[in-house]
């Protein structure tokens, strides 16, 4: 579920590659204003990370987290429990239990449980854009045993495509999550 930023940069850049001879040719071989085209959508980008910004702001004070850390992002870590040890680094792989949700506390995503029934960590490695940015940003300062809340906006998550039926586009995300083991 967690598919990598790299992926989707693919798959839009693809679209993008194919639709821009198309959108050419519609026109009649009229030139179009790439960078009129750019600017609307950095506006739009910036209109998104807004209302990002006051859905989590909302979010953290209607639950009344304390010790949130907020990341120029806008990532935000809320530290349940501390945990120990260096903050990871690149190419360490990072074990972790998950609960993914949307801002409404709908689940769309967890960590499937083992035979024990106790959950199984989900594993990647730091920096080989295997996760969403802003699970590599927010796990990437956290500590081996650290549990935390990890208030993330859309554009490190799955911005405007969202992720099928279950992550609307532009949804900023709540995981909870603890770091339980980083090699």
């Amino acid at each position: 579920m967690l598919y990598s930023h790299s992926s989707i940069k693919r798959l839009t850049g693809g679209l993008l590659s194919f639709l821009t001879p198309l959108l050419l040719v519609s026109c009649g071989g009229n030139s179009i204003d790439i960078d009129a085209l750019n600017a609307q959508a950095l506006q739009r980008q910036k209109q998104v990370l807004r209302a990002d910004s006051v859905a989590i702001a909302k979010y953290i004070a209607d639950s009344s987290f304390v010790n949130v850390r907020r990341q120029p992002s806008g990532v935000c870590i809320v530290t349940k429990v501390a945990g120990t040890g260096d903050l990871p680094r690149n190419g360490q792989t990072a074990s972790v239990v998950y609960k993914g949700m949307l801002l409404t506390n709908q689940v769309f995503d967890q960590s499937r449980l083992g035979p024990d029934g106790r959950p199984v960590p989900f594993i990647f490695t730091l920096g080989a854009n295997q996760v969403i940015p802003g699970w590599e940003e927010g796990i990437g300062l956290m500590r081996k045993g650290e549990k935390a809340i990890l208030l993330i906006p859309s554009a490190w998550a799955y911005g405007p495509s969202g992720a099928g039926n279950l992550i609307p586009p532009d949804s900023p995300l709540r995981f909870d999550v603890e770091l339980t083991n980083l090699q």
